[in-house]
């Protein structure tokens, strides 16, 4: 095996691996296509862009003609990629997992565990929980984002009640009574009813497959017979509802949870035990360097049920958005997690920015434009360019660096804090 513990001191352009899941964009409209500017396959879904040290798909960088793991890279050289107080916190791995997420289609309504959590699920179950680490994750949208995000108010979980009464009966009168019940009663004892009625209704569709049916086949019926303008997430349900003519359990679970549009430039941060489902749209999306999904609907996948009512905090109430005010300079997206924050850098043509790593590893990707970036290499000035869809590690080692704007231009920039 070789062995490259004689790193150069520059950054390094990243080859990305693209991942092909079915929810992902097709076509002409798919977006990882267009922003690494490639031939796309039109039978090819392009749903996510991994850029990272993932072992399931970790990037590669060139050295000395031949193409070798980051992973691999970062093991044999962790001080000077990610920086000795990174390597030595993080056990000599990044800590991070940066993607392009396009989606064409809803993804899976799921949740992530807490680390406690994701260590005894993998411990039990390394098929379907494939590391030990936490998933916090921001969501960063390049162009919009549809998602499904976080439990309703618990009054507006009660109008959904009464005005979807296949839902309510479905349930079971007696939760859903109790549930309405106690509206004006204490955060805890609000939370503690909230996971009663999700995890009831959940129950209640393993156990009662035929009813989950024919209580998903009343309601479209009753919507597509209406002579009442649809809302949103009625219209929602219809078009899922198609995609699950056998019944699915996520498809009740659109009258619970909160529908968030994101514009360009809007941000999203999810903790652990947050429900949440992409529908469509093409974001950043930055998260601690797991790939752990506990699934709750909307999905032909393994779903965890139980595993799920116990890993959920059951917060409810709107969402934060980060970025409201559709700030279109520098953006700092600040993350709660050790383990990463982004900046959205926007430059003019021939706008010059010097940066420092701070002995921490950084990871660079451009999704607009073209730009020069220039570093010291002992005595001598060397200069890279990149364009649209190109990313760059740089190592700890890298004292300072610039980057100059060779064309109007957006890039993303991970850090540690």
């Amino acid at each position: 095996m070789k062995n490259y513990k004689q790193l150069e001191t520059k950054p390094y352009l990243l080859k990305n691996k693209i991942q092909n899941y079915l929810w992902g964009s097709k076509g002409k409209a798919a977006f990882i296509p267009k922003l690494l500017n490639m031939e796309y396959n039109q039978e090819e879904n392009y749903a996510e862009l991994w850029i990272g040290a993932h072992p399931k798909a970790p990037s590669h960088i060139t050295i000395n003609n031949k193409e070798v793991a980051l992973n691999k890279i970062i093991s044999e050289n962790p001080n000077q990629i990610l920086g000795k107080r990174v390597a030595s916190q993080f056990k000599n791995t990044l800590p991070f997992l940066f993607k392009i997420l396009s989606a064409g289609d809803a993804l899976s309504i799921q949740a992530h565990p807490n680390k406690e959590q994701a260590a005894i699920l993998h411990k039990k179950d390394p098929k379907n929980y494939p590391d030990d680490n936490h998933k916090p994750e921001i969501a960063i949208a390049l162009d919009s984002l549809y998602a499904l995000v976080g439990f309703k108010r618990p009054r507006d979980i009660e109008s959904g009640l009464i005005k979807y009464p296949e839902l309510s009966e479905f349930i079971g009168k007696e939760v859903v009574k109790n549930f309405c019940e106690q509206l004006n009663g204490a955060q805890k004892i609000q939370k503690s009813n909230l996971k009663n009625l999700y995890s009831t209704l959940m129950k209640q569709a393993i156990n009662q497959k035929d009813k989950l049916k024919n209580s998903l086949n009343s309601l479209a019926k009753r919507l597509i017979n209406s002579n009442i303008e649809l809302n949103e997430e009625e219209k929602l349900f219809l078009e899922l509802k198609k995609k699950y003519p056998n019944g699915d359990v996520g498809l009740f679970s659109i009258f619970l949870l909160n529908h968030i549009h994101l514009k360009s430039g809007e941000a999203i941060f999810l903790k652990a035990g947050i429900p949440h489902a992409y529908l469509k749209g093409n974001i950043i999306e930055c998260m601690a360097n797991s790939d752990n999904v506990v699934r709750a609907g909307l999905t032909p996948k393994f779903k965890d049920i139980s595993t799920l009512i116990e890993i959920l905090t059951y917060d409810y109430g709107p969402i934060e958005i980060l970025n409201r005010n559709q700030s279109t300079e520098n953006i700092s997206y600040i993350t709660p997690t050790p383990e990463f924050n982004i900046k959205s850098i926007n430059l003019k043509e021939f706008d010059k920015k010097i940066e420092s790593p701070d002995h921490k590893v950084e990871i660079l990707l451009l999704t607009k434009g073209k730009i020069s970036i220039q570093w010291q290499a002992g005595s001598t000035n060397k200069t890279m360019e990149v364009y649209k869809g190109q990313s760059l590690l740089i190592p700890a080692a890298l004292p300072d660096y610039s980057i100059n704007a060779l064309d109007n231009s957006t890039l993303f920039k991970v850090q540690i804090p």
